[in-house]
C-alpha cells in the first residue's frame, strides 16, 4: 500500500481540499442524495469523503453534473487531442441535436463543445 492510498498521511493532508476534490465531491453527493459540505473537509477527509460517494449506491440517476471545475480556455494540454471520453460524449450528445459529429478536436474546443450540447440537449 502506497502513501497515496492513506490520505491521513499527507505531507498536505490537513490543507483545504483542492477546487476539483470539492467540485467532485458537490457532483457525487448529488448524485446520492447526500448533503456534505466540502468546505467543512480537509485534503485528507475529502479523498476518503469521495472513495466513501464513489462506493455508495446512486440514489438520484437525474443529477446533473456541475459546470467545469476549470476554465477550459486556461488548460496546459487544452491543445492537446480531445480524450475518448470526450469524443463519446460529443458523439452521443451531437446525434441527440441533430448535429454531425466532429472527427477531431481539441481537449478545450471538446469541453466548450460538451457544454453547448448539455444546453441544447438537456443532458
Amino acid at each position: 500500500m502506497s502513501q497515496l492510498d492513506k490520505p491521513s498521511q499527507w505531507a498536505t493532508g490537513a490543507d483545504a481540499p483542492t477546487e476539483k476534490q470539492k467540485g467532485f465531491i458537490s457532483t457525487l453527493a448529488a448524485s446520492k442524495n447526500v448533503d456534505v459540505n466540502p468546505d467543512s473537509l480537509n485534503k485528507s477527509e475529502a479523498s476518503l469523503k469521495i472513495n466513501e460517494l464513489k462506493d455508495a449506491p446512486t440514489q438520484n440517476a437525474n443529477a446533473t453534473a456541475g459546470q467545469p471545475i476549470q476554465n477550459p480556455d486556461t488548460w496546459t494540454t487544452g491543445d492537446d487531442k480531445a480524450t475518448g471520453k470526450q469524443m463519446g460524449y460529443v458523439a452521443v450528445m451531437a446525434k441527440q441535436a441533430g448535429e454531425s459529429v466532429p472527427s477531431e478536436m481539441g481537449k478545450t474546443d471538446a469541453s466548450k463543445k460538451i457544454e453547448e450540447l448539455k444546453e441544447k440537449t438537456g443532458m
